[in-house]
């Protein structure tokens, strides 16, 4: 497995990734007494042991990413709606492009002030977001809650194979 494999860190609905919950799940299956409430230290130690440290830049960058999904999902449904014959709006609306809102994001999530920061912060934005799942089409969300818990049980079915007792 690889750090960047989408499958593994795929986000859920509170922002957890597969992996993550995973960790967490067998972290709280060996929890005693002297490790109670530490259970977020060892998730992040555990974390930076599989795929190793993360920024603050790139946590950054994750939100900013995020950002733009929102803001594009935003936009496609605004369109969307001003397309409804009886809508009030003006049905010329439409999204933004990718590119603007990567300068959106660049400027309101990360802070980019200069133009040649903000040139290649939104750069460096625009390929992650077309690389991202964020850029999946939207599935309602039972669905994709129900497809998170049976990848979430398939690995943990996995990890009992080999010996590993985890909770979830």
């Amino acid at each position: 497995m690889s750090g960047s494999d989408s499958t593994f860190l795929a986000p859920f609905g509170d922002g957890s990734s597969v992996l993550e919950r995973v960790l967490l799940a067998i972290i709280k299956a060996h929890t005693t007494l002297v490790t109670e409430g530490h259970q977020q230290e060892r998730l992040d130690t555990a974390m930076t042991a599989l795929i190793g440290p993360v920024t603050d830049y790139e946590r950054q960058l994750e939100q900013a990413v995020r950002y733009m999904a929102r803001e594009r999902q935003r936009d496609i449904c605004e369109a969307e709606m001003a397309a409804i014959p009886s809508s009030r709006a003006a049905a010329t609306t439409s999204a933004r492009p990718i590119a603007q809102l990567a300068e959106a994001a660049a400027r309101k999530v990360v802070g980019c002030a200069t133009p040649a920061e903000l040139c290649a912060v939104a750069r460096d934005l625009r390929q992650r977001y077309r690389l991202s799942d964020q850029t999946r089409p939207m599935v309602p969300d039972s669905i994709t809650a129900v497809l998170e818990e049976e990848a979430v049980g398939r690995i943990l079915a996995e990890l009992e194979e080999w010996g590993v007792a985890a909770r979830y």
